[in-house]
């Protein structure tokens, strides 16, 4: 009987361990293994920059923060600004609590920090911060959410979940979705075959409730936490709001995000620079991977020109963010 148990146990043990080792081989969300090359399955990036910069963030000092909107950007898109070594920093669904955590463990690494450029997405509005917390994709490294490490890893490596989405993954995409290049920014490898995507209801905007003027409000104490820290770490801080596709770009009529956006230049050294949202540009679905994600091109022609002089006003000054451009 002790022999069967022992065997038993033995080929059990062998197992979960060659379980383990298939997940870290494949590592699907890039939880120990670095975030370049092309992916299937969206990695989880929070996890894998903050590991990476814990290392390496010496080689920069700007960063470019925010969700996936802000994820295609790189330093050529601020190319006509002397200096800046940029890394993106941009996360998945990122939210400027998140941001400001991820920046405060930058900081108190002695990380260089010069400049940050803020992307907000106004029309997305994100809700239960509790489960996005435990959600594989979402979660942070437990440097900046300070997670039990054994739990972390265990959600990970010791069940199937990942396996399962990465099978999944590769079931339902012919090819790659997203490339990683070393200086954190994402390459979008698909695009929108026609406009006729813009005309689906997915892709417009719904009439904001009550509730949404919550979500939308809950992010400017983040903001004059944000502005703060640029003035007392002596980095330029910056807000984009990104540019929306003409006819979800319709939000931005509502009252609650007027009022938003008039609270949001209202907070002291924090310049926030707005797209000009009847360019035809945003008509143009070549400048689109789809409806909600905009190629590089409309961030360099609609954003990249005033983030830029508020830049060089600001270091003709020497002072962090000019607010010239509210």
């Amino acid at each position: 009987m002790k022999t069967y148990l022992f065997i038993f146990l033995a080929v059990a043990s062998l197992m979960v361990f060659g379980a383990i080792v298939v997940s870290v081989i494949v590592d699907p969300y890039r939880i120990v293994h670095p975030l370049i090359g092309q992916f299937y399955l969206e990695p989880n990036s929070r996890v894998a920059k903050v590991k990476y910069l814990s290392r390496n963030c010496y080689q920069f000092d700007s960063y470019f923060v925010g969700d996936s909107r802000s994820a295609l950007l790189s330093e050529r898109d601020l190319a006509n600004v002397q200096g800046g070594r940029f890394y993106n920093f941009a996360t998945l669904s990122d939210d400027i609590e998140s941001i400001v955590r991820r920046l405060k463990f930058v900081i108190g690494k002695g990380c260089p920090i010069s400049t940050v450029v803020v992307g907000d997405s106004i029309d997305a509005l994100l809700d239960e911060p509790g489960k996005r917390a435990y959600s594989l994709l979402l979660s942070e490294h437990p440097d900046v959410s300070g997670e039990n490490r054994i739990e972390f890893y265990s959600k990970y490596f010791l069940g199937a979940q990942a396996l399962i989405s990465f099978a999944r993954a590769l079931h339902l995409n012919a090819s790659p979705i997203v490339r990683y290049h070393p200086d954190g920014h994402a390459e979008y490898l698909f695009g929108m075959e026609d406009g006729t995507a813009f005309a689906l209801q997915r892709c417009q905007a719904s009439p904001l409730q009550t509730s949404d003027r919550k979500l939308l409000f809950d992010r400017l104490p983040g903001y004059r936490e944000i502005a703060k820290m640029s003035l007392r770490y002596h980095f330029k801080v910056i807000v984009w709001i990104a540019p929306l596709n003409t006819l979800r770009s319709r939000i931005l009529d509502d009252p609650i995000v007027k009022d938003y956006l008039q609270e949001l230049r209202a907070i002291p050294d924090l310049p926030v620079v707005e797209a000009d949202r009847n360019s035809p540009l945003l008509l143009d679905f070549h400048n689109w991977h789809d409806c909600g994600h905009f190629r590089a091109v409309i961030f360099d022609q609609l954003v990249a020109p005033g983030i830029s002089r508020l830049l060089k006003d600001s270091e003709a000054q020497g002072v962090p963010g000019d607010a010239e451009s509210r």
